[in-house]
């Protein structure tokens, strides 16, 4: 029965990774790899690609826009995965106008696009020579605020315990140590104040 159940469970979960349209490539249609396309060749330049990443900077012309990406790879669901590495970084030009209020620097984006020949160029003074994607069309992702919650449960304190609420509050009032942010000194003297246990309410 539990095969059954954990075979349901992918098939839902497989079910939920969506597409956005914008950013799906026709069927039997393969992406040119990233790290192809930093010395590209005449068989790739030409074919479609789907790459992501971060938003460096954003250059409206009069009827396009370029977009400088730092390079990261798509999960599943082609959201890019951020890190303390990147393969590197493309520029994307989208025909039209993209807001550089809302296309701003450090927004996820994923985008699908024509791959062209390298243009040289510079990141700070360092000299560059980009990829780049042309006839892009691009996803903008929203900004996910993950917030880790640590919840450390007290011993023998189970709220399922029908013995919880006679026993809960009896024991475990632990010294509360409060340390001070002041600098060291010479001295040997604690810089750990103490307070006694709190006591219980009645």
């Amino acid at each position: 029965m539990k095969k059954y159940w954990l075979i349901l469970c992918v098939l839902f979960c497989t079910a939920c990774v969506s597409v956005p349209e914008k950013i799906a490539l026709p069927k039997d249609t393969r992406s040119v790899e990233f790290s192809s396309a930093k010395a590209p060749t005449t068989s790739i330049i030409g074919q479609k690609a789907r790459w992501g990443g971060v938003i460096a900077s954003v250059k409206n012309y009069a009827d396009s826009t370029l977009l400088e990406i730092v390079n990261f790879p798509l999960t599943s669901s082609l959201r890019p995965k951020q890190g303390d590495e990147t393969p590197g970084r493309f520029r994307l030009y989208f025909n039209g106008l993209l807001d550089p209020i809302i296309y701003k620097e450090g927004r996820s984006i994923t985008a699908v696009g024509t791959v062209s020949d390298l243009e040289k160029g510079k990141i700070g003074e360092h000299e560059y020579n980009f990829p780049v994607l042309k006839d892009a069309s691009v996803h903008l992702w929203k900004n996910v605020q993950r917030i880790d919650i640590n919840l450390m449960q007290q011993p023998y304190r189970q709220y399922n315990d029908p013995f919880y609420w006679s026993r809960a509050h009896l024991n475990y009032n632990r010294p509360i140590i409060i340390r001070n942010t002041t600098p060291k000194s010479n001295t040997r003297s604690s810089n750990k104040t103490i307070l006694p246990p709190l006591k219980k309410e009645r």
